[in-house]
């Protein structure tokens, strides 16, 4: 009896062994796991923070590209035009970085008809998908803007701008703008109802014309200024 009691004691403390044993390998398990899940959040967590720092970022940099953009747009001056329109291919404005190289297209002449060249500068304007002439532009900014020449027969320049208040300001300056000097010239603004005919004096009493700025026309989301040139 004695011989039995003792196998079953010692049965017991087996199986109290082994239960212990199991549960500190569950705990370890747990452990384990609590760990990996804990790692796992610790990721998402910093994945999140980056993410939104970076949305941060470029939301900051682009208000500053936009802010740099309208502050262009409304200080682009008579001048500015002038400067683009008498120096084909070496504008300053083009030279010192205001407006940048967008592209060149160009169709050949085919059975005696005149071919015609398009070129583009611009800012925060992108390069879009192909056109049978020209390409499609893409607006980077609320106050991008672009030049744009045609060359055929005739010379045909446009001003381009992405927001109307940046387009009127500059219609708004040049039909309210002084007698200026500009390389030896002195011109002058005169606004006949709406339209803007800069000139030079022929003489003491009548003008010759250089170039017209037309109203405002939207045209493909911009709203476009057409020049036209007196030659």
């Amino acid at each position: 009896m004695r011989k039995n009691s003792w196998i079953i004691a010692l049965c017991m403390l087996l199986a109290i062994s082994c239960n212990n044993s199991n549960n500190a390998d569950q705990q370890e398990d747990n452990t384990a796991v609590d760990s990996l899940e804990l790692a796992r959040q610790d990721s998402i967590q910093k994945a999140e923070a980056e993410a939104k720092l970076n949305e941060e970022r470029e939301a900051a940099e682009q208000q500053k590209r936009d802010e740099e953009a309208e502050q262009f747009c409304r200080q682009f001056s008579i001048e500015d035009l002038l400067d683009l329109l008498e120096h084909y291919g070496g504008a300053k404005i083009v030279q010192n970085g205001g407006l940048t190289f967008i592209y060149e297209d160009e169709i050949e002449s085919t059975d005696g008809d005149v071919g015609e060249d398009r070129i583009v500068y611009g800012r925060e304007i992108e390069k879009g998908d192909k056109k049978d002439f020209g390409y499609n532009l893409i607006s980077t900014s609320k106050h991008s803007c672009y030049y744009e020449l045609n060359l055929d027969t005739s010379t045909n320049p446009y001003l381009y701008f992405a927001n109307k208040d940046d387009a009127d300001s500059f219609y708004d300056r040049v039909a309210n703008h002084k007698p200026f000097e500009y390389e030896g010239k002195t011109y002058y603004i005169n606004n006949n109802n709406g339209v803007l005919y800069i000139d030079t004096k022929y003489d003491e009493d009548s003008f010759e014309t250089h170039y017209v700025l037309y109203p405002l026309e939207l045209e493909e989301g911009f709203y476009k200024i057409k020049i036209g040139v007196w030659m």
